[in-house]
């Protein structure tokens, strides 16, 4: 089990359900209550990268009492702390007390009722409230070279508290009948929600010096309405129709952009439906549908269409006379951000082979979605703001999907299931910016580090989001690196940010996962896995700790990665873009293995005991820590553990 030290984490949870029918259980309630309760000790996640960076000949304790007695690299006669230096992670993770504790309640009341004078309509409604309430507490000690600050004393004293809240009231009608061979259920419903957060913070140092104290409070709301209604139509249990229509409504969106509507139609038909042993059943399915997606984050992101001001930093004043004025500058905004769309368009297949043993299904499937919602950078003066969240494209999505399920066996005292699937996936940008400009090479994204606002991917029109947007490497003869040497690939006699490429990306082409099931008489055995295919990474470690020159520097001594003596490179600078640092990532990865036995033959009581292993195995190429890694970047990720269970379930 791979872990940091002081990261610790426990919850203690309560649950209650109720299932109450009256009036001849034609209302019938489901009443559910929930309380969690959790405890979090965090970790300093720099601890990480600087384990890798600490000079390793050196010591974790220095044995004298400054700083707590952790080796600290320092500068100057007096020994004051060397911020540029790589910090002693052991102190990054001792000297730091991070904790906090979240109370969390959720309730629920479900109402349906069936009308004695209609029995085929009934009506629904659901009430929904989750409550969250937490805090915690930040604590560095003023002798910590973490926080150290000769003027103030240093430390860190911090605080903070939230309150969220989601209110959910959702209630509909629905019609269930037949005539002959036609069978219809229509329904038509309305949804309300609303999200709110409260929350307060104060960071200060130890001794609560006011120019190193900063409070502050806010609270945001969200509200969602939606209009919805779905009609299913059904001849003789062979053809099957659909119509949903939705129209839902942000508060996120100015008035002229708050709502959008979203239709879907789906037709299937059993081809084959037969009782034989051989090629049993076959139906075959088309669908269209589009779907709204309004997320674009909280904070000053929440309300993205209003022009909101923000205070600027401290030194940011302004002088009238013998005083100073703190500045507030505009944030940027889209008055007419709105809902971004995708239409999704399917042909499939449902089948069974051999009747009870295999069947499975194949999708075929393309997403267009226009209208993309993100932040992205602004460039240098056109604005007063360096981002804003706005809708900027459109992106193409197409693949196909094959799920197998296999049951080689059914007996009295053995079953097993085996469940398969596979799926081929491409995405490319259709469009950036309102019109066509060939001269326009993208939106830069995916920073790194090693380089002040260095960006190792790009969104372009033709490609893959998040392409790698690299130099082409040149080698040797006997394939080592040439240091700094890089393809003209425009060939115009330089090398250049025009030479750059877009190679490869941090999206599989093929994904596959496994399960199976066993059960024998009272034991059970599980497993499983997946695989993702046709990924890369960019190995962000090497490129940041892998050059020579890295080994003394800004007055400490640092680790190198392995890479620097490989490839015997000498400056950052050569290697930062280069494809060569582009990985295959492809892997399988087994997610558990569970063993069971159920005891209620012996005991007259549903017990079950396990054991169960949960990330046990990884099988890749990659040399670097997880191959699966969020984003494509391998910077000090905080690697997944392989945890170990024992558990016991009793029913009574």
């Amino acid at each position: 089990m791979v872990c940091l030290k002081t990261d610790r984490f426990s919850r203690f949870t309560t649950a209650l359900s109720l299932t109450p029918g009256f009036i001849d259980n034609t209302l019938q309630l489901k009443m559910n209550f929930k309380s969690m309760h959790s405890r979090n000790n965090f970790a300093d996640r720099g601890a990480i990268g600087n384990a890798l960076s600490f000079d390793p000949t050196k010591p974790v304790m220095s044995g004298e009492e400054v700083y707590n007695g952790f080796t600290t690299w320092t500068s100057g006669s007096a020994g004051v702390p060397n911020q540029l230096a790589p910090r002693n992670p052991v102190a990054l993770l001792t000297d730091r007390d991070d904790r906090s504790n979240v109370n969390r309640y959720l309730t629920s009341l479900n109402a349906d009722y069936r009308l004695p004078f209609l029995p085929a309509l009934r009506a629904n409604v659901n009430l929904a409230y989750d409550y969250i309430n937490g805090g915690g507490s930040f604590f560095i000690p003023q002798n910590s070279a973490i926080a150290f600050n000769a003027n103030t004393g240093g430390g860190a004293d911090n605080t903070y508290e939230s309150t969220s809240y989601n209110t959910l009231l959702e209630t509909y009608l629905n019609y269930i009948e037949s005539y002959g061979i036609h069978d219809f259920d229509i329904m038509g419903g309305y949804s309300w929600q609303r999200f709110f957060w409260d929350s307060n913070f104060r960071n200060s140092d130890v001794n609560g010096t006011p120019t190193e104290t900063l409070e502050d409070s806010n609270q945001e709301e969200l509200y969602l309405v939606s209009l919805f209604g779905r009609v299913n139509y059904n001849i003789n249990d062979r053809v099957f129709t659909t119509f949903t229509l939705r129209r839902d409504g942000t508060s996120r969106f100015s008035p002229e952009s708050r709502w959008g509507l979203f239709p879907a139609a789906s037709l299937a038909v059993k081809v084959i439906d037969n009782k034989n042993k051989y090629f049993s059943n076959l139906k075959v399915r088309a669908g269209w549908g589009v779907t709204g997606q309004q997320n674009i984050g909280n904070g000053q992101r929440l309300y993205a269409y209003q022009g909101l001001y923000q205070y600027g930093f401290e030194n940011a004043q302004y002088q009238f006379g013998d005083q100073f004025v703190q500045t507030i500058r505009p944030n940027g905004y889209d008055e007419n951000i709105k809902w971004e769309e995708t239409s999704t368009y399917n042909i499939a297949a449902d089948f069974s082979i051999i009747r009870n043993k295999l069947s499975g299904s194949i999708d075929i499937y393309q997403r267009l979605t226009k209208d993309l919602l993100n932040t992205i950078t602004v460039p240098a003066g056109s604005n007063l703001t360096n981002e804003i969240t706005t809708n900027i494209g459109n992106m193409e999505n197409r693949g196909i999907e094959i799920a197998l399920n296999y049951t080689p066996i059914v007996k009295e005292n053995f079953t097993w299931d085996i469940n398969a699937n596979m799926a081929y996936n491409e995405n490319k940008v259709t469009k950036l910016t309102a019109s066509d400009d060939p001269d326009y090479i993208g939106i830069l994204t995916g920073g790194i580090a090693g380089g002040v606002g260095s960006n190792i991917q790009i969104h372009t029109v033709g490609f893959s989001p998040n392409s790698f947007f690299v130099f082409e490497q040149e080698y040797d003869d006997d394939g080592n690196i040439l240091e700094g040497q890089f393809v003209d690939r425009n060939e115009d006699g330089i090398v250049n940010d025009d030479d750059k490429y877009r190679f490869e990306n941090p999206f599989p082409d093929y994904t596959f996962g496994i399960t199976n099931n066993m059960n024998i008489g009272s034991f059970d055995f599980s497993f499983a896995g997946r695989a993702n295919i046709g990924q890369f990474v960019y190995a962000n470690v090497e490129t940041d700790m892998g050059f020579k020159s890295r080994i003394s520097n800004l007055g400490a001594l640092w680790n190198v990665h392995q890479a620097a003596i490989d490839n015997n490179v000498e400056q950052q600078a050569s290697l930062t873009f280069s494809d060569h640092y582009l990985r295959s990532a492809s892997f399988f990865r087994l997610d558990h293995i569970t063993a069971g036995y159920d005891f209620n033959k012996l005991t007259n009581r549903n017990i079950r005991v396990y054991v169960s292993v949960q990330n046990p195995l990884v099988l890749t190429s990659y040399t670097g820590l997880d191959p699966e890694i969020q984003g494509g970047i391998d910077n000090n990720i905080y690697p997944r553990t392989t945890n170990y269970l024992l558990g016991v379930n009793a029913t009574f």
